[in-house]
């Protein structure tokens, strides 16, 4: 038996990959999934974001955009359970996103965004819980405009907004409609 060259392994993994390729694509293009249109809907719907923290989708995950860096101090801890406690959702469940630079997201105690100084959780308590109430508060008026009910005779729990007959609705099932309403500013719950 002779030896394999270099040369002749390479060819045959540019041989496999091309028929690969051929065969893979050809396949794709034959498949059809029932029910994929709907899921190609819903991830292309627009998230309901009502503030520069609060993300929601309607797979009910809830996104905290997060304009501090986790340096051991546990601001990833923090700032999820202060977002969550205003909306009624468990905090371990609340994904962190990194936020982009934007002046919105300056630090009042340094003037810019920026983490450091043991300022992260004194600077971002208030826009925690505001933005947090806010989002609840858009949420349960999406859910009493929709069952035509009395927004204050509403309430929520586990992220899931219910009313005194019995109606329920998850965050994510409000969360379409709630992105259409205006802004509604809510102030945060006495702790």
């Amino acid at each position: 038996m002779g030896n394999i060259s270099d040369l002749d392994v390479n060819e045959g993994r540019r041989s496999f990959l091309k028929v690969s390729a051929v065969v893979g694509g050809g396949f794709a293009v034959g498949v059809f999934v029932p029910g994929a249109a709907r899921f190609a809907e819903a991830a292309a719907a627009k998230p309901f974001a009502p503030n520069a923290w609060v993300r929601i989708t309607a797979d009910n995950a809830v996104t905290l955009v997060a304009d501090k860096s986790e340096m051991g101090q546990g601001v990833y801890t923090a700032m999820p359970m202060m977002i969550a406690e205003e909306l009624d959702v468990d905090w371990s469940k609340v994904r962190i996103e990194q936020a982009v630079s934007s002046p919105v997201y300056a630090n009042p105690f340094l003037g810019a965004q920026a983490t450091g100084g043991s300022t992260s959780i004194r600077s971002s308590y208030t826009a925690m819980r505001q933005a947090g109430a806010t989002a609840r508060a858009m949420l349960v008026a999406a859910a009493a405009d929709t069952w035509k009910a009395d927004a204050a005779s509403l309430s929520t729990a586990n992220g899931v907004v219910s009313s005194p007959g019995g109606k329920k609705a998850t965050y994510g099932e409000l969360a379409a409609k709630a992105a259409t309403m205006p802004p509604r500013w809510q102030r945060a719950r006495v702790c």
